[in-house]
């Protein structure tokens, strides 16, 4: 036997060695036997595993023949077919959207050709670095950024403590948007006008601003988002300003709201004290 000790991983298979005294071709012929009982049809240099399981004897009787006459039949020694590792037949990660912060989840296929209990471990990289290892399927993608590279390598193993390792594709984790966190003040009064929008972005990208909608002459600054306005004297009502935070990669975040103009509140001067009567 070519693979002794044997598995349900690979067929059985045998090599042998003739010589015909008549140096004529020799060509042989083959029967396969599991437990003593001859399989039909096997009559092949191999054995697919799917005729043998676990525990089981397998041999096979060889008759050379040279096209005229037969030689005596041989016989392989009887090898008992031991245990097979399960084997993992696919391996993924979800979602395959993933932003920093999702949870990940490795989604496995597997087998054991013995029917045996499988047990999975994880081993979880993040750019050629391991992170986690263990026996929970999850990883937490908090503090992570884009476009960081998340793959698993899953072993699944047998009580016999047979094993089969295989890696998912590297998944690369997407553009989070920015988030405005200031409040914008909704009224002003005739002056000067002065909002600093703050943004966040998971992934550290640098933000630019912009106004999309704001009165005639008020401005930002593209780079620290910083609102001015110069308000005219004679300017009044309510105005519709709409801010856009932007980090370059297809992200952003937007804020609206309304700006009414109050009037600025003058002091009347003060009336004289009443003169005594003389």
């Amino acid at each position: 036997m070519l693979n002794a000790p044997l598995s349900q991983s690979a067929p059985a298979a045998v090599q042998i060695q003739s010589e015909d005294p008549e140096r004529q071709a020799v060509s042989f012929h083959y029967q396969w036997y599991v437990d003593n009982a001859p399989i039909t049809g096997q009559t092949n240099a191999t054995l697919p595993p799917e005729f043998f399981s676990r525990g089981q004897t397998v041999f096979v009787e060889i008759i050379p023949t040279d096209g005229t006459n037969k030689g005596q039949p041989y016989r392989t020694k009887s090898e008992v077919v031991g245990n097979t590792a399960p084997r993992v037949t696919a391996v993924s990660v979800t979602p395959q959207s993933a932003r920093a912060g999702d949870r990940l989840e490795a989604q496995v296929e597997a087998s054991d050709p013995d029917q045996d209990r499988i047990d999975f471990t994880f081993k979880w990289h993040r750019n050629e670095i391991v992170l986690k290892e263990g026996e929970e399927p999850f990883l937490d993608t908090t503090g992570f950024v884009a476009p960081d590279r998340i793959w698993v390598e899953v072993t699944a193993s047998d009580p016999a403590g047979a094993a089969h390792s295989s890696k998912s594709e590297p998944l690369t984790l997407g553009n989070s948007g920015p988030t405005i966190v200031s409040t914008p003040p909704t009224v002003a009064v005739q002056g000067q006008f002065d909002y600093s929008v703050q943004a966040r972005d998971p992934d550290g990208d640098p933000l630019s601003y912009q106004l999309e909608s704001s009165p005639p002459g008020m401005t930002i600054n593209s780079e620290t988002g910083h609102i001015k306005w110069q308000i005219p004297t004679d300017q009044q009502g309510t105005f519709h300003v709409k801010v856009v935070a932007k980090d370059g990669r297809g992200g952003l975040a937007t804020q609206e709201f309304d700006l009414t103009l109050a009037a600025k509140t003058s002091s009347s001067p003060s009336s004289p004290p009443p003169q005594p009567w003389s």
